[in-house]
């Protein structure tokens, strides 16, 4: 039992566990025991150390993408957020350059919106960048948005939507900047696949380890990646599986 009901679910990932679990119930009637993690009032601790690390980083990620853009050296597989029939740039950096503007155009429209939202710009106040370098303007944005961020995180009028991809929660545009940077620069981290047992319910090979989710006794969920599936089960509860499916293999040999 929850002591106060004014916090909610924080909508970061480290409920995409509860989430799931919460629809699986109410279409099926499936019970769970997963408890979510409470916002403080709105998003956890967690999350909104993450969004501040992430913040952090960024400008660091762009300068790196921007010297792909200055020389022209981006492998032909490295994945952008934008896309060409053969992926090939048509001037040497372009793709680089296609994803600062972007990245930065969006970085800065949160900013302004966090200044208008909390009364520091007027509302009709349009700010001008010419003549300022693209490095200041990425210093000054980023900064708005650590100087903010504990406001955003709990007061954004879009705070309390999912983290995904598309929606105006502060917290989840900074996850898809950073990601986008990472895997343009080939940062983001790269994980062991580990061979695991077909799902036990859509029979696939689609099991893998969570990357996003909570621990449970200081090991992962298991989850299912076909999006038409997508059962989760505890380590504990995988261990049982195998056994079971392990017995059932060796009365049939």
């Amino acid at each position: 039992m929850h002591d106060n009901p004014m916090q909610k679910p924080c909508p970061g990932p480290c409920n995409n566990a509860w989430r799931r679990a919460e629809t699986l119930l109410a279409e099926t009637g499936t019970e769970h025991h997963i408890t979510p993690t409470w916002g403080h009032p709105t998003q956890c601790d967690a999350c909104t150390g993450r969004a501040r690390q992430q913040v952090a980083e960024l400008p660091e990620l762009l300068t790196a993408i921007h010297l792909e853009a200055v020389y022209g050296t981006r492998p032909q597989n490295t994945a952008t957020i934008h896309s060409r029939p053969n992926d090939t740039p048509a001037w040497p950096g372009q793709a680089a350059r296609i994803l600062i503007d972007t990245l930065l155009g969006e970085i800065e429209e949160l900013a302004a919106d966090v200044l208008t939202l909390r009364g520091v710009w007027k509302h009709d106040y349009q700010p001008h960048h010419d003549g300022t370098r693209e490095g200041h303007r990425i210093t000054s944005a980023c900064h708005t948005l650590d100087g903010h961020l504990d406001w955003m995180m709990q007061h954004h009028p879009a705070a309390g939507e999912p983290h995904d991809q598309g929606n105006a929660n502060p917290a989840g545009q900074i996850r898809h900047w950073h990601a986008a940077a990472q895997r343009f620069t080939k940062q983001h981290p790269q994980y062991d696949v580990r061979k695991m047992a077909p799902c036990p319910r859509c029979k696939g090979p689609y099991l893998a380890e969570s990357r996003d989710l909570r621990l449970v006794d200081d090991r992962p969920y298991i989850e299912c990646r076909d999006p038409d599936c997508r059962r989760i089960m505890t380590g504990a509860e995988y261990d049982t599986y195998v056994k079971a499916l392990a017995a059932v293999v060796t009365q049939a040999a």
